[in-house]
């Protein structure tokens, strides 16, 4: 009973941690190509939006690379404009 109870747990805990990877990449997504479409003010209110806080943007150009933290899970994500086509982010 014990370890089936111990069992449990421990898959309770590792579907909140993949529920938890997987929405800090959304956010930081969605972060990053809000931050190369518009500016980086709309990809902090983004983050927020999706329970995350941004925590390193970097600008170069066509290129925006957005670390994101959420629940304690940090992921990055790059988004690339190019010539006005706004290209899905590049998961790092």
């Amino acid at each position: 009973m014990a370890l089936m109870s111990a069992t449990l747990h421990s898959l309770a805990h590792i579907s909140l941690r993949l529920f938890d990877a997987q929405q800090s990449q959304f956010a930081a997504d969605a972060s990053a190509l809000a931050c190369v479409v518009a500016q980086e003010d709309l990809a902090r209110k983004i983050a927020e939006q999706n329970f995350a806080q941004i925590i390193e943007t970097k600008k170069l150009g066509d290129k925006c690379i957005v670390v994101v933290k959420a629940n304690h899970v940090v992921r990055r994500a790059v988004a690339v404009s190019v010539e006005g086509l706004d290209l899905p982010t590049l998961q790092r």
